[in-house]
């Protein structure tokens, strides 16, 4: 949860204090331009109670709590609690400390835990006997423990300890940068020497009473965090730092870089001690909590804030707003001017207002309404014009408002947006209804698109050196000069029509488009955009600023644009030119990124070199030099874990020459993390793996680079980390890392292969000729094959052509050669031959009633016992159909008649019920012989003839064909 903090702040009068601000220090601000974040256990703390806070040197800010320490990167909180690891006997943490001398944190809580980290190794010490409320490593080695209801003990390098204040409460131990060391205790202040500790001598109650905390100032003098307020000791004397604080129980102290002092409270939240007076900072601003436990200043030079509600940060962001909790009129803003007297006027929606010295003054309004403003600039008679939305042009001396001219006195439109004074004092109005010239008030010319004008709608208007007005307008720009409006062919080159604001320079002029920016050359009278398609993130611009480091300021809706001038030109001279921004929003400190346009001035450059943007939530402001000192700053990068494909990732000793990785590591994961915590989440990272590529790699904002598949080797890995509007620093952080080859990699593996294939070729060389012979053997085999099957086939062909498919019996295409062949021999011969035709039954019946797959069935039943009863001899075929014949050679008519009769009467008393419930079966057969037929067609049309009268005889018969009477 992120917020901006604006305070009700309380000044005293500090002029000694401020005349003591150390030189070559960055300016200070108020409490009320610093940007605020809050952590608790809905973002990984693993309790709200923020007892100690430490940043080791790494770079880690680590948070102890009630349930463990927490080692925070700006993105995750990592927790450490009470077992094996670390070695604590509870997950209480009282104290997080860091020895200057080994760099060592020292960690220490409940149950009287002391342990010792180092990177992630943990090494537990000696507990003490009861929670250790602090613990230090004083400058000749000793470690001191402040324990609760157990006194103040010392322990020497060689684990010699004595407890010098027993059955106290000690709370915290302090060594000065002379050497002496004092304790906080709830009897009073103590100090070291000769071996033993000494009560401060003070007959002031606050000092023998309970001391909570101590620090040093930038002078050297101790400084007392008390039950009544903070003291300072110098020359054997105590002196209340500030009598506001008299009342107030002092949990902690903080004495920054800058010497300013913070002072946590029991229940009244923090205070400040500057240049600013005292400021104080509590829960009605957004402090979790007034109860503080905790104050830590990072190397970023960011306030942490440890309370019983949770993690607060205070830093300085690049961007503060002045709005309505800062005592402007109102949050919208439309218009900014920096004025020669050194003071920015701010126009917003609900009136005007002067900002000087950090303070807003609200001016008040002629009117009865509080005045809409929309443009403002500088007159040369001292004071400021302001064009309004609906009351036409005002003047501001300095010390009231008045009304100048308006629609009823001269002005084609009430709604004034831009202003322009030329050295003559003539005055140009921009108005929503034209263009009008005031050199006084008697001499009043409007113009408008009939005089040449583009557009009537004018929102921004600026002079360059050849005394030429440019016009800026809803319909596209247009200059003034000797009479003359001369128009710029915006929508023909680029598309764009709205032109909210000018920069002026000196050979150029440029112009923030509803397209992008464009450049307009001077002495070519060239035109060049640089837009999306360039590389910018936004088309619509709303105004052009530059700074003294040549950067250019972009206003936008979707917040504010920091580029190079240089790469800007680069980009606009060259397609290929790769465009490098940063874009600004809530995120670095603006309450809101909707920056207003359409005014004048949208956007400037103030005496302080300092940049105003108007919001939709009041005045932005972002100091450039701010910028470039936290470009300086070179961020640590940590090498937080390792994995091996889908393992979890572990970190290891990486102080080791090489990390091993197996062989049978198909993927490498490498997770990082950039200490930097002013924008943890807009750190951008590089990486390089030499040995695989030499190059930079960009990532973005991903703290995760895996690598899949690499061959064995050496690797170095580095990771550098920058914040996005800085250069990438020189160093980086990097281990190496080997990857063992596996055994069909490694050298010998490969030397026996090649000795296995020189004598598989030779093996082969001498089988080739073997094989060849061998083949010639096979070939003779199988063409032997090959005919063997040819012919097998043209059996199963001549199978299929003369017998029936479904019966398996020969079919009508066999019979007609047995019948051809056997009437010949029989006529030759003169031998008996005998021919019967059979017929199922009604068997149509049969495949009507019961289906065709039981009429199929029953074919092949009546064939089956056809063939079981017809004689050896005989030859019998489905003739189509239900019809089946039997050939009889050697049989009379009379034999064949007995035959037929016997298979009618087996086909007849047959049982059928396995096919289907109540199917009989008969037949009718026809009988004839060769005695009384020319040729084998008569033949058989006679044994058709007798199946026919059988049929007609009433079926399930046999008749022999009987030759006609005459």
């Amino acid at each position: 949860m992120k917020i901006i903090l604006y305070l009700a702040i309380s000044l005293l009068s500090l002029s000694s204090f401020a005349n003591q601000v150390p030189k070559n220090i960055p300016s200070n601000v108020p409490l009320s331009h610093y940007f605020a974040e809050t952590w608790d256990t809905r973002d990984g703390l693993p309790h709200n109670s923020v007892n100690a806070l430490a940043q080791t040197p790494d770079g880690y800010v680590w948070v102890g709590t009630w349930e463990g320490v927490a080692r925070f990167n700006g993105r995750t909180f990592k927790l450490f609690t009470r077992g094996v690891l670390t070695g604590l006997p509870d997950s209480g943490i009282r104290s997080l400390n860091v020895d200057k001398a080994t760099q060592q944190l020292y960690v220490a809580g409940s149950r009287g835990g002391i342990s010792v980290v180092e990177r992630e190794r943990w090494q537990a010490l000696k507990p003490a006997q009861t929670m250790v409320n602090f613990a230090v490593r004083s400058g000749d080695g000793a470690l001191w423990l402040a324990l609760e209801d157990g006194g103040l003990v010392r322990r020497t390098q060689q684990s010699d300890e004595q407890n010098l204040l027993p059955n106290i409460s000690a709370y915290q131990v302090f060594e000065q940068q002379e050497g002496r060391i004092w304790a906080a205790t709830n009897n009073g202040l103590y100090y070291y020497e000769d071996g033993a500790m000494h009560s401060a001598d003070s007959d002031n109650s606050a000092i023998t009473g309970a001391i909570y905390s101590l620090a040093e100032d930038r002078d050297g003098a101790l400084l007392v965090g008390t039950e009544q307020g903070v003291w300072r000791y110098v020359n054997n004397e105590f002196t209340l730092l500030h009598n506001a604080l008299a009342d107030d129980s002092v949990s902690s102290i903080l004495v920054d870089f800058r010497g300013d002092i913070w002072l946590g409270t029991i229940n009244q939240g923090v205070f400040r001690f500057s240049e600013y007076g005292l400021e104080k900072l509590d829960a009605n601003v957004g402090l979790p909590s007034n109860r503080i436990l905790s104050l830590l200043e990072d190397n970023e030079h960011s306030i942490w804030i440890g309370t019983n509600g949770g993690l607060f940060r205070l830093r300085q962001a690049p961007f503060t707003t002045v709005n309505t909790a800062r005592g402007l009129s109102g949050d919208y803003v439309r218009s900014v001017l920096s004025h020669t007297d050194g003071a920015l006027y701010i126009g917003t929606s609900n009136g005007l207002n002067r900002y000087t010295q950090g303070q807003v003054e609200q001016i008040s309004s002629p009117l009865d309404a509080p005045i809409s403003v929309l443009s403002l600039t500088s007159s040369q008679r001292g004071g400021v014009y302001v064009g309004t939305y609906t009351s036409g042009l005002m003047y501001f001396d300095g010390q009231r408002l008045t009304t100048v001219i308006n629609r009823d006195t001269g002005l084609p439109s009430n709604e004034v947006r831009a202003l322009h004074e030329q050295a003559d004092g003539t005055l140009w109005i921009g108005t929503a209804g034209g263009l009008v010239r005031m050199k006084n008030a008697e001499e009043v010319t409007t113009l408008t698109d009939k005089q040449g004008l583009p557009g009537n709608f004018i929102m921004a208007l600026a002079q360059d050196k050849q005394q030429r007005l440019w016009i800026g307008t809803g319909v596209g720009v247009a200059f003034y000069h000797q009479g003359q409006f001369t128009t710029l062919p915006l929508r023909e080159h680029f598309d764009a029509d709205y032109a909210f604001g000018f920069l002026v320079q000196d050979d150029a002029l440029w112009m923030a488009t509803d397209r992008g920016l464009l450049h307009y050359d001077y002495q070519s009278h060239r035109l060049r955009k640089l837009g999306r398609e360039q590389g910018l993130p936004v088309d619509k611009l709303f105004a052009v600023v530059n700074d003294k480091y040549d950067h250019l300021w972009l206003s936008s809706n979707r917040g504010v644009i920091r580029i190079s001038q240089a790469h800007v030109m680069a980009s606009l001279d060259s397609e290929d030119a790769q465009l490098e921004f940063t874009l600004f929003d809530e995120g670095d400190g603006m309450l809101s990124s909707q920056a207003n346009g359409g005014s004048q001035y949208p956007a400037v450059r103030h005496h302080d070199d300092s940049v105003w943007i108007a919001t939709a939530r009041g005045a932005a402001v972002v100091d450039p030099a701010k910028l470039v000192r936290m470009a300086s700053v070179s961020l640590p990068v940590s090498i937080e874990s390792i994995g091996f494909d889908d393992e979890q990732g572990f970190l290891p000793n990486l102080d080791k020459t090489s990390l091993t990785v197996p062989s049978e590591t198909d993927r490498l994961s490498i997770a990082y993390a950039g200490l930097g915590f002013i924008m943890p989440e807009r750190i951008e990272y590089q990486t390089k793996l030499k040995g695989f590529d030499d190059n930079w790699i960009n990532r973005g904002n991903l703290t995760l680079t895996e690598y899949t598949n690499l061959p064995p080797g050496n690797y170095e890995f580095h990771v550098r980390a920058r914040y996005p509007y800085s250069e990438w620093p020189a160093s980086a952080t990097s281990f190496h890392f080997t990857i063992t080859p596996k055994f069909w990699q490694t050298l010998s593996f490969k030397v026996a292969m090649i000795v296995v294939l020189a004598l598989a070729l030779f093996t082969l060389y001498r089988l080739r000729f073997l094989h060849l012979k061998r083949s010639e053997a096979q070939l003779k085999l199988r063409v032997q094959a090959q005919t063997r099957s040819l012919a097998e086939q043209a059996k199963a062909f001549e199978h299929q052509a003369t017998h029936d498919q479904l019966t398996g019996v020969a079919n009508r295409r066999a019979f007609d050669k047995w019948l051809i062949a056997h009437f010949e021999q029989a006529k030759q011969q003169q031998q008996p031959l005998s021919l019967a035709i059979i017929d199922i039954d009604h068997f149509k019946n049969i495949n009507d009633k019961y289906s065709h797959m039981v009429g199929d069935k029953v074919i092949t039943e009546v064939a089956n016992l056809i063939h079981h009863c017809a004689p050896q001899e005989a030859m019998f075929a489905r003739w189509g159909g239900e019809e089946f014949t039997l050939l009889l050679p050697g049989f009379s008519v009379h034999e064949a008649q007995v035959c037929a009769e016997r298979i009618r009467v087996l086909i007849s008393g047959h049982d059928y019920s396995a096919l289907a419930d109540g199917v009989h079966i008969t037949v009718s057969i026809g009988v004839a012989d060769s005695q009384g037929a020319q040729d084998y067609d008569r033949m058989l049309a006679q044994a058709d003839n007798a199946l026919y009268q059988a049929k007609q005889g009433g079926r399930n018969q046999v008749v022999v064909y009987q030759k006609p009477m005459p």
